[in-house]
């Protein structure tokens, strides 16, 4: 049985909400510094076509066209979405693949980890049955977890992290040609893990540009 997705957007839009709400207007406030400092939002097309989705070619496929993007209503905090399909490749073990990130640039590391944390207390209330792990690792803190039974040919995993200012979630959606192994799902993570840091040092590079 097909399972929905947790609201994880919804939620986030109440949050930057309520902080834009409590922060006022005003010029835009400076990013507080965590590590080699925070990641400044650039408005452009550009952002989901950089991104490195070569890291997920075995097993997952290879990229064809260009992401398709659009810009989030991030209502206090700007951000974007990115929807990029993979087609068959040589080392492909899944077929019908499909990523989505969702990126969120807060206004200070301090108000990130605040809305990380309760994402994450919310979806271990609320999702009991996701089997949620943490990623070490990635960024500053990660966890993933799996929306299908591990057995099922159909899997929809997501991958949440941040570091920094910057959030980012990362769904896949694939069908194995074979029925999943534990070892197939563990190259499954690992690609997904090497490609989101991949994209930070991506995304990283067009913060210092």
């Amino acid at each position: 049985m097909r399972r929905s997705r947790p609201p994880r957007r919804v939620v986030l839009a109440v949050a930057l909400v309520l902080s834009a709400t409590a922060c006022g207007g005003g010029a835009d406030p400076e990013v507080a510094q965590e590590g080699k400092g925070g990641y400044r939002w650039k408005a452009t097309d550009e952002i989901c076509n950089v991104l490195p989705y070569g890291e997920l070619a075995d097993p997952l496929g290879a990229r064809e066209e260009a992401a398709d993007r659009s810009e989030r209503a991030g209502q206090g905090a700007p951000g974007v979405a990115c929807v990029q399909p993979l087609v068959e490749s040589g080392p492909a073990k899944y077929t019908n693949v499909k990523v989505e990130l969702d990126l969120a640039y807060t206004e200070s590391v301090d108000f990130a980890k605040d809305v990380f944390a309760r994402g994450k207390e919310n979806t271990l209330k609320d999702q009991p049955d996701r089997a949620l792990t943490d990623a070490k690792g990635i960024g500053r803190e990660a966890y993933r977890f799996g929306f299908n039974p591990p057995d099922d040919r159909r899997q929809v995993r997501e991958l949440r992290l941040r570091d920094s200012n910057l959030m980012i979630d990362i769904t896949v959606t694939a069908e194995a040609r074979s029925a999943p192994t534990p070892e197939s799902l563990t190259a499954f993570d690992a690609s997904v893990d090497d490609f989101a840091k991949a994209c930070l040092k991506a995304l990283r590079a067009k913060t210092d540009s």
